[in-house]
């Protein structure tokens, strides 16, 4: 039920990883908070409405996803949970994994955001992977309830992906190329899948992986030595070998505090915490024994999260989503939904705007990241007073269409997000007081950094609010 203090929302999560890929379809209630800097919703409940079935990802060859299997799939999860694509208001397709390197991967989830509902998020990169990993694991909130620092390590078929959590707050995030089906073979040991990452050990073991080439246990058991002495590694923040060198796909770890505890999710902890023997016929359960080994040699103290494998369908599903102000302006909605806009944040000195100070503050950041103004679409990110008066609000929009002058010209999206309650007001004046008329989106209580990538959907609850994700690449300091 939807009134002016409550919005509920169908939100969807669709995973598509190097081993598996499955969804969930969630509940997401919304209820109208008063905050210091203004009037909001918040998601204040989730509820999972359907867990999916499990799939193997299915590929045509090594390079491409089969499209019409993963269609077909989704086709029956949504009749067997009963639901329609009407139904859905908001949700994430993303790809991770090996699966996010394969030759149709972005016209993949963009196919399938668009075949599977009104879809916001359409992709993940590795560190926002690893922070939708650890809040769909539930270390997010067990570090919170219990004011501790965890490390959450999501271990899928292609990557494994760290998020360490403070407090509740998650403080670092890294991404390496370790995972239980960088190598797949058939019920003969003849190589059936080689994934790019596994051939840096081809020299440690002396041979050259090729389709139908038999391993052997041993050779198998190397395999996962090295990849979770790499993995741990990079966990210990004492990278010294090339593997691990190789290996890692983002920024090492920085974070300087102690970690008392660490937690596994992903298809891999499936074996660590014993919920699963099945073999795949790939490396993820000799992964997992060398993995356990590391743990027991090592004595470090581990927890069991609440979702194992299904940790990051679950993140996408009911994490990746934030919702603007009420306080909004959206010029007209047929622009909308806009996926992966980079966020930049012009410094301008709040005490002495000046339609000039906000042109060349604005054209200065456009440039720092070499961007061409009118060529990409940007979201300017504005924090601070900007002008509480109407002629204060005047002088502030005039100088942002003057630096946008290409932008309005060939009537692309004007993207502005500031950090309290303006947006509907700058919209308006900026439609009355300047020639950017068209295609204007002012959204606020957005938390949000330079560097960040943002999706806008279109508004929701007859234009109260704007659901927004928030794509954060790198999380440490």
């Amino acid at each position: 039920m939807n009134n002016e203090h409550v919005l509920n929302l169908v939100s969807a999560g669709i995973d598509v990883g190097t081993t598996t890929s499955h969804l969930i379809f969630s509940k997401l209630k919304l209820e109208k908070v008063f905050t210091p800097r203004g009037v909001k919703f918040e998601v204040t409940e989730r509820e999972i409405l359907y867990k999916g079935n499990i799939i193997l990802t299915p590929l045509l060859d090594g390079q491409v996803i089969d499209y019409l299997k993963l269609v077909e799939f989704l086709k029956q999860e949504y009749q067997t949970a009963q639901i329609s694509i009407e139904d859905i208001d908001t949700g994430a397709v993303i790809i991770t994994g090996e699966s996010a390197k394969k030759e149709n991967a972005e016209d993949l989830v963009k196919a399938l955001a668009h075949k599977a509902g009104k879809f916001v998020c359409a992709a993940a990169g590795p560190n926002f992977e690893s922070v939708i990993a650890a809040m769909g694991s539930g270390a997010v909130n067990y570090s919170k309830n219990e004011m501790k620092t965890v490390m959450n390590i999501d271990i899928g078929g292609g990557t494994s992906n760290i998020a360490i959590v403070k407090d509740g707050e998650i403080v670092d995030a890294a991404c390496v190329n370790v995972g239980g089906r960088l190598l797949a073979f058939d019920q003969e040991d003849k190589i059936v899948r080689i994934e790019s990452p596994i051939r840096i050990f081809e020299d440690d073991i002396g041979i050259k992986f090729d389709y139908d080439l038999k391993i052997s246990e041993v050779q198998k058991r190397i395999l996962a030595r090295k990849l979770a002495e790499s993995l741990f590694e990079v966990l210990n923040q004492k990278i010294h070998s090339d593997s691990a060198k190789k290996l890692l796909m983002t920024n090492p770890l920085d974070y300087e505090g102690e970690v008392d505890e660490f937690m596994f999710s992903g298809g891999v902890a499936e074996y660590i915490y014993q919920k699963n023997d099945y073999d795949y016929k790939d490396l993820g359960k000799y992964l997992s024994e060398e993995i356990q080994r590391i743990i027991k040699e090592t004595k470090i103290k581990i927890h069991e999260p609440t979702e194992l494998i299904r940790a990051t369908v679950i993140g996408a599903g009911q994490y990746t989503l934030q919702v603007s102000g009420v306080t909004t302006h959206v010029s007209d909605s047929d622009v909308l939904p806009l996926h992966n806009i980079p966020v930049i944040e012009p410094k301008i000195n709040t005490k002495e705007i000046t339609e000039k100070n906000v042109t060349n503050a604005i054209l200065k950041s456009l440039d720092l990241f070499d961007v061409v103004e009118g060529d990409e679409i940007v979201a300017l990110l504005f924090k601070g007073a900007i002008g509480g008066s109407y002629a204060g609000l005047t002088t502030f929009t005039k100088g942002v269409a003057s630096a946008l002058q290409n932008t309005i010209r060939k009537e692309k999206p004007v993207i502005m997000v500031f950090d309290r309650d303006v947006g509907n007001s700058v919209g308006n004046v900026m439609m009355r007081e300047t020639n950017a008329t068209k295609h204007i989106i002012s959204i606020d209580e957005i938390l949000v950094e330079e560097g960040d990538f943002i999706d806008i959907d279109v508004p929701k609850a007859g234009g109260q609010v704007v659901p927004v994700v928030v794509k954060s690449l790198v999380f440490s300091n």
